[in-house]
């Protein structure tokens, strides 16, 4: 699992018991933030649709 966004990802990506993924990671630059699974043998590769994050 890679969470993040742009070049950057975050140390830590937990799922609870009912696969809801949560994170924790600041954001030093605009851009598009989403949660990425590069796919396995049996589960394809999916991303989540991005959320732009506005670093003031």
């Amino acid at each position: 699992m890679r969470c993040g966004g742009g070049t950057a990802t975050s140390a830590t990506c937990k799922s609870d018991s009912t696969g809801n993924l949560k994170t924790t990671t600041t954001a030093t630059v605009d851009g598009y933030f989403r949660y990425s699974f590069a796919g396995t043998s049996t589960t394809p590769a999916v991303s989540a649709t991005g959320d732009f994050v506005d670093v003031q």
